[in-house]
């Protein structure tokens, strides 16, 4: 007996040490925070407590060199994205992507290959070819057993569970370690991977969930990359609001029109749709002596009838089915309703800080209503009816200015300006309701109002109370044109439209005075020599006796040739101002 104790206690240092030498999963996830979270916190997910096969899974630290040839040409990242913040109870998914080097690829059998592409084979500088495998997965056919490769601890996971099998096996060939607060889950996938927990037992405020991936390899697994993302959990309400109005300059200056209705479009971020059965209420406090509005519609408008700023206040209140908790039978007799009394359960309220920038600070109670029905003498279980309340809360200031609220193209007029105009001039008469404009401007566009041709942009002069003005556009050349008319001032910008046909085809001045220079001459001298003929040869007369007339061809023509001597003013500027009150 004493030989077998002094065995034992040579032996219990080295059991010792060994048992310290060992490694957990904690200890692997170094990046992720201690955390008490008992056992079975997130369902389906095991305690960190648990050991990690480092033979099989080597455990790499940070600066460890072992890094740069994990992967061949370069490394591999992953992108850990989450669709958080998360309303307690609701389920949090997360997105890991890898990224392979450049040139690098997934191909349809789930091997890493390199790129085929035109710009990739003509790096020279890559030390792969074109279509090289960069990992062949498929070569493990003849180590595959009922569609799971390598019997044994290298099918395995880090803690000794085996794959599970799958169809699309030959696809999973990384094997994802995730870990959050204390506990770990894993899996194995292709080039991405997505996993969802739900909130429901999660500590509200900002975590963190940390990814380790694995290449499978044949006889140990390589590890390839490692990354990180924060998700929040909260027990407010998420969600942000959208406010837009017609004429409104700049939609993110909080800054409106009178007497023009503003729209607001609320948009719950419920991706799990964990609110998809609840009842929720929109009440609404515009902050201008209105009085509270309360609807179910995500979507309302409000009118604001005079200038100043405002405050503006939400309230989002959803009444979620809940569990409830179980019901004492009761023996009251058929008259008699017991009724039994309302329960406040512990409420919880956290600050998420930097969660996209729409929560605000919110207590959130948590009520569990029951109610009872008549009941016979007999023992029954009485009906129940559990409802969660969560809310959620907005506000924003807002600034509500004269501005134009509407504007209309009312008439457009053809004008001549000189008997030497080659363009066509039209006037756009123009009013508008609200402030005075103090920019006009006009954009000349395609038929189809696709392609811009032409804007020109003027300040316009307040002379008046009156918005009514009169825009002077020219067109040098004929066709139909899409013309876009926008008043604009510094909070608003008001739009009308109109199609335009310019009939005609003018002459450019410029070509019509060049050919006048170079064939002059000869229309002088055809005129001398039509004088001498007609003198020579006037008793002749053509066997018809008819008279011809000049063609109309003829008279334009010569229209145009005499309008080349009118001395010519300045018309060539998109924007005239030939007169008061014309812009």
């Amino acid at each position: 007996m004493s030989r077998t104790w002094a065995v034992a206690v040579l032996l219990l240092p080295g059991l010792l040490l060994g048992a310290q030498a060992a490694k957990r999963f904690r200890d692997v996830m170094h990046h992720q925070r201690t955390s008490s979270a008992p056992s079975g916190w997130i369902q389906d997910w095991s305690p960190d407590s648990n050991s990690w096969d480092e033979k099989r899974y080597p455990a790499w630290g940070d600066e460890d060199s072992r890094w740069n040839n994990c992967w061949k040409g370069g490394k591999v990242v992953a992108l850990v994205t989450s669709d958080s913040p998360a309303l307690v109870g609701s389920n949090v998914t997360f997105a890991v992507n890898l990224q392979y080097p450049r040139c690098q690829k997934e191909d349809e059998n789930g091997d890493i290959v390199y790129d085929q592409s035109v710009q990739c084979r003509n790096e020279s500088s890559s030390s792969l070819s074109a279509g090289e495998f960069v990992y062949n997965w498929t070569q493990w056919l003849d180590y595959c057993d009922s569609g799971n490769c390598f019997n044994g601890s290298a099918s395995n996971f880090p803690d000794g569970r085996p794959f599970p099998p799958h169809h699309d096996w030959r696809r999973k060939n990384f094997i994802y370690v995730f870990h959050t607060l204390g506990q770990y889950f894993q899996l194995i996938g292709g080039s991405s991977a997505i996993l969802s927990i739900n909130t429901t037992n999660i500590t509200l405020g900002t975590q963190l969930m940390e990814v380790s991936v694995y290449r499978r390899g044949r006889g140990h697994h390589t590890p390839v990359t490692k990354a990180s993302g924060a998700y929040v959990v909260t027990d407010e309400i998420p969600f942000f609001v959208n406010i837009s109005q017609k004429n409104d300059r700049n939609t993110t200056d909080q800054i409106f029109i009178k007497d023009s209705p503003i729209s607001f479009a609320v948009k719950i971020h419920d991706p799990s749709h964990y609110l998809s059965t609840s009842v929720i209420s929109y009440d609404w406090s515009f902050g201008d002596g209105s009085g509270a509005f309360v609807s179910n519609n995500p979507l309302t408008s409000h009118n604001y009838t005079r200038e100043g700023n405002f405050s503006l206040n939400l309230t989002i209140k959803a009444a979620i089915p809940g569990p409830c908790r179980p019901v004492i039978p009761t023996t009251k007799s058929p008259t008699t309703t017991l009724p039994i009394p309302t329960t406040i359960l512990p409420t919880n309220s956290t600050n998420a800080t930097d969660a996209d920038d729409f929560l605000d600070t919110v207590n959130a109670t948590t009520e569990l209503f029951t109610t009872t029905v008549a009941t016979t003498a007999i023992p029954t279980t009485a009906a129940v009816e559990c409802v969660i309340h969560r809310y959620g809360y907005y506000t924003s200031k807002i600034t509500i200015v004269e501005g134009i609220v509407e504007m209309s193209i009312l008439q457009m007029t053809s004008v001549q300006v000189s008997a030497a105009q080659v363009d066509a001039i039209f006037d756009f008469v123009v009013t508008c309701q609200g402030s005075i404009p103090k920019n006009a401007c006009t954009i000349i566009s395609d038929s189809a109002c696709m392609v811009p041709q032409d804007m020109v942009c003027d300040t316009v002069e307040a002379t008046t109370d009156e918005c009514l003005l009169t825009l002077r556009r020219s067109f040098s050349e004929p066709g139909t044109y899409c013309v876009n008319i926008s008043l604009s001032d510094d909070a608003s910008l008001a739009l009308a439209s109109t199609m335009l046909a310019v009939q005609g085809a003018p002459v450019n001045a410029r070509t019509v005075e060049g050919v006048l220079l170079s064939v002059g001459f000869l229309v002088v001298l055809a005129a001398v020599i039509t004088v001498l003929l007609y003198k020579r040869y006037k008793q002749y007369k053509p066997i018809d006796g008819g008279e011809e007339k000049p063609s109309d061809g003829g008279r334009v023509y010569f229209s145009n040739m005499k309008a080349v001597f009118v001395l010519r003013n300045n018309e060539k500027r998109p924007l005239l101002k030939g007169k008061a009150g014309v812009v």
